[in-house]
């Protein structure tokens, strides 16, 4: 990936939506090749350009973090890549400690979600057990690795109610995070002045972030980890939650329920800062009893669409 690359994809985690031009300028190139380079970027599968935001949004009631562990009778690649296969699955991540893979899961309600863990998940070959952390809710998300700046707080995505027409917006967004507003318009039958009026209002309430993603095993010197997190007792898991998406290198947050109250990702930019912002800063944090943390040994993901009816 070229310097340039990396300056264009900085633009657009930044503003998914940025308009060529604008980046062009700023990087003092001409528009067309950034317009090709991001057309080369997206064939080549290095990013994405997506409607982040909470999967309730997207039609999906139902979602968990499932823990596996393998016997021997197949590589630890093959099977997680037969999970992210699986249409349910859109994250795998191989991993150390007590489990081999982390498996995300996001179905349309809690009997599908029972019906994947059971018939496609279980019987996996090399699969060993499986522990399941229903979401309560995906509390945080941010996937800007590029940034040119440290990222506000407020450039993640929470989880919050929106209304019907809303979500519909969101829904258009999640097949193309560049589609013209006039588009979107035309597909909702309303005007293209509520599409923009809405759309700014949803960006700017943190409930949408639309943005360059790509997966941050692929960028050189990252270090990634799960965090799992026990709250104290007499301690609101939302406000530890709240305290943690403070920290500039946490990219997701979900309350769930099981042994953890929190899973939280982390990336950093090498397994020495990984393990002190572990040591330093969050086995500080108010309100935490315990965590355990499982570094990546590498990342499956693919983009989460509209649910399924």
């Amino acid at each position: 990936m070229s310097a340039t690359d990396r300056e264009i994809i900085a633009h657009l985690q930044e503003d998914g939506r940025r308009p060529f031009v604008a980046i062009a300028r700023e990087l003092d190139i001409s528009e067309r090749t950034v317009r090709n380079r991001v057309h080369q970027l997206l064939e080549q599968n290095v990013i994405q350009i997506v409607a982040l935001t909470d999967p309730a949004s997207l039609g999906y009631q139902a979602g968990a973090l499932v823990g596996i562990t393998l016997d021997l009778s197949s590589p630890v690649s093959d099977v997680a890549e037969s999970l992210i296969g699986l249409a349910d699955v859109d994250y795998v991540v191989t991993t150390t400690g007590r489990f081999s893979l982390f498996v995300e899961i996001i179905c349309s309600d809690m009997a599908r979600m029972q019906y994947v863990l059971n018939h496609e998940v279980a019987v996996l070959k090399g699969v060993k057990g499986i522990e399941v952390f229903p979401y309560y809710s995906v509390f945080y998300q941010r996937a800007q690795f590029f940034g040119r700046a440290p990222a506000a707080q407020s450039q993640g995505v929470l989880s919050k109610e929106m209304d019907d027409v809303d979500r519909k917006i969101v829904h258009e967004l999640s097949f193309d995070g560049r589609a013209p507003l006039k588009n979107i318009a035309n597909a909702l039958d309303i005007s293209e002045s509520q599409v923009r009026g809405r759309l700014n209002a949803l960006l700017e309430s943190g409930l949408l972030n639309i943005m360059a993603i790509t997966s941050p095993m692929n960028l050189e010197n990252r270090a990634l980890a799960w965090v799992a997190v026990t709250v104290r007792p007499g301690v609101r898991v939302k406000d530890v939650a709240d305290r943690l998406r403070g920290f500039e290198k946490v990219s997701y947050i979900t309350i769930c329920a099981g042994r953890f109250d929190l899973f939280v990702e982390v990336v950093c930019e090498s397994r020495i800062a990984l393990f002190d912002l572990i040591d330093d800063k969050l086995r500080m944090v108010e309100g935490i009893e315990r965590i355990e943390s499982f570094p990546y040994i590498d990342l499956l993901y693919k983009r989460l669409g509209p649910g399924r009816s």
